[in-house]
């Protein structure tokens, strides 16, 4: 080594060798002290560049250190760096005393240190600095290492204030659309404006379609506020946009950002296509209510007006409308023909055409006309042929009904031999298949004249005593409505319907009643009509059976079941007890029989008040009351 470093180089001028060897000559020494430290040991010292901390939070910026060869003790002290470039210390550290804090400096009461790093609490912005961590090792030399203390905090949500402005596409330049503001922040963050979720461009030139002009504030606190105003040159198809503003910022976690709620503007524009319609849709009749729709895609949305258009193409002027409706409320078929709606929007450019035509036509069906006319009258046993017509505007269809019943699906209708149920309204209907509820009606009433036509009915009442009381119905019907007399004076109860009387008369029989019998008389100016009642007292044989008792027609009728089906019973009995007689005189058991000897079975018979009604329909075997004894009849006859 003092070789190479004495020896010279064979190139250099003598006087130049002589200046060479005193100049090596002179760093012998230090280039001896620097081969024995080496000789001695080595101080590495390793920290980060940089440490990022978040405000009012604690932070622990690390520091590691190694040292070779031989060394008595290890000191880690940590400085910070002054605003002028010096340095000044605010903790160390050994292996004896441990972590001591200095004393006389701002960041005392919130430095901790040990020999992994220094811990600093509560951070502050001015902590955002320079930190040193020098290492000294005896004989085996110090090192040092500085890093980067940075300071975040997180802004607040952006606010944004939008232009309560109508804003309108016929500006030539771009529309100021909103503020944004986002306040609190270290550093300074950024602030991003959105179009339906995409980032705008951001540009702070002025421009002819989009820039915005931000602005950056430090509060006293040391916190940033920032702003930025957004300028957009604007068209039709921002009316459904959405706007927004995000503010992005840096953490010790990594990037975030916050964005603001959505918002759309106010957009004027001029309109481009006008439409006319319809409200309601489907076909027009009479009578209805029609709604003419009219609009455009302006906006503001225009004034409209209405015209009626003439045959020579003449515009009739209806009338104006905020809402773009025109009401006919109740069109006949006079108002069909074209109609024309204008909206007057005068921002539109000249091309736009504003005007759009609607025909209108309305169906319509005529009242039916009837052959004959309402009421008609016509004899009893006559035939009827009546024609229906209507006119419309699309093809008829022509039903004939009486009631529900569907009589007919043709124009004409036939009745033949027409009787009193013939008689009634009959009901012409016209409608047009192809237009729902476009119905016409006509009625026709229809009258059968004749002679009253009586019910027909058993004629003979059978009761079992005298002063039994009896119930007699008459019913007829014709037109005129009949009147019905009664031979007896007593007084009816009648009830009318249409053409139908009903008279019903009760009385007590007598044997001048049984004699002279009853009649009623049923009679208009056509005719009349008489039916007799034959009435005759016929004691029964045996004991009636017990049933319920009125005097009432469904009444009789219930009691007479109940009395058939006892004399069926009787019946039954009777024939077992013949039987069986018969066979004790084959067998000479009984000790009569012989020919010509009759014994009589004497039968008490009492004569109850018992009420039968008779009714005209009904005959009087069907009663179940009455006996079978001809002596006993004829005796009394």
């Amino acid at each position: 080594l003092l070789f190479l470093t004495f020896s010279l180089p064979p190139s250099l001028s003598p006087p130049a060798q002589i200046r060479h060897r005193r100049d090596r000559m002179a760093a012998a020494p230090l280039l001896l002290l620097l081969i024995a430290a080496g000789a001695w040991g080595e101080v590495r010292v390793s920290v980060p560049d940089k440490v990022e901390a978040e405000l009012t939070r604690s932070v622990m910026i690390p520091c590691t250190h190694t040292v070779t060869g031989p060394h008595a003790s290890v000191m880690v002290e940590w400085f910070v760096v002054l605003a002028g470039g010096g340095r000044q210390r605010i903790a160390y550290w050994d292996r004896s005393a441990g972590g001591v804090t200095d004393g006389d400096t701002d960041l005392t009461p919130r430095v901790t240190v040990d020999g992994a790093g220094l811990t600093l609490t509560g951070v502050k912005l001015t902590d955002e600095r320079s930190f040193l961590c020098q290492v000294t090792a005896g004989v085996a030399g110090s090192n040092e290492g500085s890093v980067r203390l940075e300071v975040y905090d997180a802004p607040e949500p952006p606010e944004v204030t939008v232009n309560p402005a109508v804003l309108s596409v016929t500006e030539q330049l771009p529309s100021e659309i909103g503020t944004c503001v986002s306040r609190n922040g270290f550093p300074a963050p950024r602030l991003t404006w959105y179009k339906d979720g995409s980032a705008l461009p951001t540009v702070t030139s002025h421009n002819e379609y989009v820039y915005e002009t931000p602005r950056v504030v430090r509060e006293a606190s040391g916190l940033y506020t920032v702003s930025s105003r957004l300028f957009l040159k604007l068209n039709k198809g921002d009316k459904d946009s959405g706007f927004s503003c995000g503010v992005g910022f840096h953490t010790p976690t990594g990037d975030r950002s916050i964005n603001s709620h959505p918002f759309s503007i106010t957009l004027h524009y001029h309109s481009e296509r006008v439409t006319f319609a319809l409200a309601e849709g489907g076909e027009v009749k009479e009578g209805d209510k029609v709604r003419m729709k009219c609009s455009s895609d302006g906006f503001p949305p225009p004034e409209y007006i209405f015209y009626r258009l003439m045959g020579d193409g003449e515009e009739h002027e209806l009338g104006t409308s905020r809402d773009g409706v025109w009401v006919l409320p109740s069109v006949m078929r006079n108002d069909t023909g074209p109609y024309r709606c204008e909206a007057l929007d005068f921002d539109a450019p000249p091309e736009i055409e504003l005007k759009k035509d609607l025909s209108l036509f309305v169906h319509y069906l005529q009242t039916p006309e009837v052959s004959a006319k309402s009421p008609l009258t016509l004899p009893l046993g006559h035939d009827l042929e009546v024609t229906c017509s209507a006119q419309g505007s699309a093809p008829v269809k022509i039903i004939w009904r009486k009631g529900k019943d569907h009589l007919s699906h043709s124009p004409t209708l036939t009745l033949k031999k027409l009787g009193y149920k013939s008689s009634g309204t009959y009901v012409c209907e016209v409608s047009v298949p192809s237009v729902r509820g476009l119905v016409r009606t006509r009625q026709l009433k229809v009258l059968v004249e004749g002679k009253p036509s009586l019910e027909s009915g058993g004629s003979e009442v059978r009761v079992e005593a005298e002063g039994q009381r009896v119930t007699l119905t008459c019913a007829a019907t014709a037109h005129p409505t009949p009147k019905i007399s009664w031979s007896v004076d007593k007084q009816p109860v009648v009830s009318a319907w249409d053409q139908a009387v009903v008279s019903k008369v009760s009385l007590p029989v007598s044997a001048e009643l049984e004699t002279s019998g009853v009649t009623c008389n049923a009679s208009n100016r056509h005719g009349w009509a008489l039916r007799s009642f034959s009435i005759a007292i016929v004691p029964p044989t045996t004991e009636p059976p017990v049933t319920s008792g009125g005097g009432g027609a469904g009444e009789g009728v219930g009691g007479a079941g109940v009395v058939v089906t006892a004399v069926l019973v009787s019946v039954l009995v009777l024939l077992l007890l013949v039987c069986a007689l018969y066979w004790l005189h084959k067998r000479g058991k009984l000790p009569c029989g012989h020919k010509g000897r009759k014994e009589g079975i004497q039968t008490d018979v009492r004569n109850d008040n018992i009420v039968v009604e008779m009714k005209s329909g009904q005959s009087a075997e069907n009663s179940g009351l009455l006996g079978s004894n001809p002596e006993r009849r004829g005796e009394r006859r």
